[in-house]
């Protein structure tokens, strides 16, 4: 690298290049899970497909995005067309990961709502605005964007202030969506929904922030509230990245929750674990300070218990049933028998 290497190019290439390390360790981590858990799926579910897809393809872009990186800060001029290029390549690629990470979370939103119709409408509205607010701005960043001979952009146009204002509102929308369903009333719920709902917000809104804080940046930069030259050129990469983790990590944790359930759904099919499962020493059981919580009778008892297996019915529509893919009722009717019988 010579001493009149632009220290932008040169910031863009370490930064890319750390994140293209830390993207193939991500890989060959979770290496093992993928091919347990995922690619048996493949032809199953839509999230298992955006996994294969998003993984691959973005492993792919991002050898192009170092390649180009390595491009530019060797100080190799390149045509006005190439530049352009270079943004549409990277308006696409955003888009394509955007979309990907959005209809992950939107498909979790639904089903926390338990499909709701307007939930479904209101996230494809906000879906669809962000995606054309995106389409329509991108020939004018491409068009009014000053950059080097190098592609280094000096100066980014000023429709990056709608894009990002777009992009922030959809994602707050599905922030505000999956934490109101967290603090709702869900007190219905029984274990295996909550916990479903649990790691669902967790990644969800985990995600939605990592984003949102990027384009925030990326908006305060282009209204020149923080004036940088960093901010047209390595927003790219770091939103390239954030986006392939997040689409990766989303649709393990899912499929790791499924096999955990999977797993405890065999325990109760295996005789030799039944004793295990359902023996309550009521000894040590203490009453609750509600006596409709807790009925004194034995009868009451058994009423309850039966409630408890509706409840838990009731919000398969949540997501419960699609997460196991299994059908899930079979040993709880079997479980209830022996129950009797005993």
């Amino acid at each position: 690298m010579s001493p009149s290497t632009d220290p932008v190019a040169r910031n863009i290439i370490i930064i890319t290049t750390t994140l293209t390390v830390l993207m193939v360790l991500e890989y060959i981590w979770f290496l093992s899970d993928e091919i347990r858990l995922v690619w048996p799926r493949f032809w199953k579910t839509t999230e298992s497909k955006i996994y294969v897809v998003t993984r691959y393809a973005g492993l792919a872009g991002q050898s192009f995005n170092i390649w180009f990186a390595f491009r530019m800060v060797s100080g190799v001029p390149n045509s006005t067309f190439t530049c352009r290029t270079w943004i549409l390549y990277q308006a696409a690629t955003t888009q394509c990961l955007l979309l990907s990470v959005e209809l992950l979370l939107m498909l979790r939103v639904y089903k926390m709502y338990k499909k709701n119709e307007t939930i479904r409408i209101l996230l494809f509205i906000f879906g669809s605005a962000q995606s054309a607010a995106l389409a329509v701005n991108t020939r004018l960043f491409m068009t009014g964007t000053s950059y080097f001979p190098t592609c280094v952009i000096i100066s980014p146009h000023h429709s990056r202030i709608y894009i990002s204002a777009s992009i922030i509102l959809t994602f707050m929308l599905i922030l505000i969506t999956m934490l109101w369903r967290f603090f709702g009333s869900t007190s219905s719920w029984t274990e295996t929904p909550r916990t479903w709902l649990k790691l669902a917000v967790r990644d969800g809104s985990c995600t939605t922030i990592a984003i949102m804080v990027i384009f925030i940046f990326m908006f305060l930069c282009t209204t020149r509230v923080i004036n940088t030259r960093m901010s047209g050129n390595f927003v790219f990469y770091v939103l390239f990245s954030c986006l392939w983790f997040a689409a990766g990590r989303i649709v393990l944790h899912q499929e790791k929750f499924r096999k955990i359930q999977e797993s405890q759904k065999g325990n109760v099919h295996d005789p030799s674990r039944w004793t295990e499962t359902i023996e309550v020493d009521l000894g040590d059981v203490e009453p609750f300070d509600d006596p409709d919580a807790c009925p004194t009778s034995a009868s009451s008892l058994e009423v309850e218990s039966t409630k408890a297996f509706t409840s838990f019915d009731s919000m398969s529509d949540a997501g419960t049933r699609d997460i196991t893919d299994e059908h899930i009722y079979e040993w709880e009717d079997e479980l209830r028998t022996y129950i009797h019988a005993h």
